[in-house]
C-alpha cells in the first residue's frame, strides 16, 4: 500500500492551479500519488493537468463525465486512492512544502486519531494575511471542536485534512446532502467520542475565492445545511459530554431564526436582491410565524431555486 494518496479536486480554476499543484508536488515527504479529480471543467483544466501527469508519474488525472458538485468530486477522489492516508487538498489553495511530512507525522505518533489538520494562513481579499491557530499544541478534544460549532455554527477544521483510509471505510464518506459544507458533517462525524490530531503550524494558505463562490455571500442554502448538521449531531454529543453541553439547546429554531433574519438584512444592505427574493419566497412555507407572514405579503412562489424543497425546513430545525 501506499503511505499516502493525495486527494486534489478542481473545478474551472485553470488560472490558480498550476500554483497549487508545483507546492504539491514540492513536498519533501514524495512517496504519494497524487490523485487530481476535475468535476468537468470547461477551462483549460484537462490540458494543464495533462501536462503534469506526463512530466510526473506521481499524477493522475481523472475527469468526471458529469459535474458531481462538492462532495461527490471528493467522494469519487477518494474512492480512486490506494493509499493508507488520504489527504484531501483543494484547487487555489498553496501548500507548505513540509504539509504531507508534518500530517504524516502527527498520524504515526498518535493512533487514536481518525485524521490531522492544522493552523491555517487565510489571504485576506486586501493581500493582508489573518493566522487561524486552536488552542493547542498536537490534540484537539472532540468536546471543543462540537461546542465551537454548536456555538458559532462555524467549523475550527477546514477542508483539507488528512485521513486513515480506514476511517472513511467505517464511517463512510462525504454526504452530498450538505452540499459544501458536508466536511463539516464529516468532522463531526469522525471526531465523536475521540480526539483529533494537530499540527499547530500554518501549513496551508488559503487564498481568496472568487466574488460568485458560494461563500461570498449568504446563501440560503447554505444555511439549512449548517442546521441540518446542528439537527443530525446535537443529540448523541450531549449524551457523550451531558454536563458540558447542557447548556446548548436542544432546539435550534430560535438560532435559525435569528439567522435567517440577519441573512436577509446582510443581503439587503450588499444589494443581493436575487437572493433577497429567494429568501421571501422560501419563507413562505417556514414553521416560523414572523418569517412564513412576511414571505408570503412579500415572496412569490416562482422566485424559489432550483435547488428548494419544503421539506428542507423539518430537516434544518423544525420537527416533522
Amino acid at each position: 500500500m501506499i503511505p499516502v494518496s493525495i486527494c486534489l479536486t478542481t473545478y474551472n480554476r485553470a488560472l490558480v492551479l498550476p500554483t497549487t499543484i508545483d507546492s504539491i508536488l514540492r513536498q519533501t515527504f514524495g512517496d504519494f500519488e497524487l490523485i487530481i479529480s476535475d468535476d468537468g471543467s470547461n477551462d483549460n483544466t484537462e490540458q494543464i493537468c495533462r501536462d503534469y501527469e506526463s512530466r510526473d508519474k506521481r499524477v493522475k488525472y481523472f475527469r468526471n463525465s458529469k459535474n458531481l458538485k462538492m462532495p461527490g468530486n471528493l467522494n469519487a477522489a477518494i474512492q480512486r486512492s490506494s493509499g493508507k492516508y488520504i489527504a484531501n487538498l483543494h484547487d487555489g489553495d498553496i501548500y507548505r512544502e513540509d504539509l504531507i511530512s508534518s500530517w504524516k507525522e502527527a498520524l504515526d505518533l498518535d493512533s487514536e486519531a481518525l485524521f490531522v489538520f492544522n493552523a491555517y494562513d487565510a489571504v485576506i481579499g486586501d493581500g493582508t494575511h489573518k493566522l487561524y491557530k486552536e488552542p493547542f499544541e498536537s490534540r484537539v478534544p472532540a468536546l471543543y471542536i462540537a461546542s465551537n460549532y454548536f456555538r458559532t455554527l462555524a467549523s475550527c477544521i477546514w477542508g483539507t485534512v488528512m485521513a486513515r483510509s480506514t476511517a472513511y471505510e467505517e464511517h463512510g464518506l462525504f454526504d452530498p446532502s450538505f452540499g459544501f459544507i458536508s466536511d463539516v458533517d464529516m468532522w463531526l462525524r469522525l471526531a465523536k467520542g475521540r480526539h483529533v490530531a494537530y499540527v499547530a503550524k500554518p501549513l496551508i494558505s488559503v487564498t481568496p475565492r472568487e466574488l460568485d463562490h458560494p461563500f461570498a455571500h449568504y446563501s440560503w442554502q447554505h444555511l439549512f445545511w449548517q442546521f441540518a448538521i446542528y439537527k443530525r449531531h446535537i443529540e448523541t454529543y450531549k449524551k457523550i459530554y451531558p454536563a458540558e453541553l447542557a447548556n446548548t439547546p436542544d432546539d435550534p429554531v430560535p438560532t435559525f431564526r435569528k439567522m435567517l433574519l440577519r441573512a436577509m438584512l446582510t443581503l439587503v444592505k450588499h444589494g443581493k436582491w436575487d437572493r433577497v427574493r429567494e429568501g421571501l419566497a422560501i419563507w413562505r412555507d417556514s414553521g416560523e410565524p414572523l418569517l412564513k407572514g412576511v414571505g408570503t405579503l412579500f415572496g412569490s412562489e416562482k422566485w424559489q431555486p432550483a435547488w428548494y424543497d419544503p421539506d428542507l425546513w423539518a430537516r434544518a430545525a423544525y420537527d416533522e
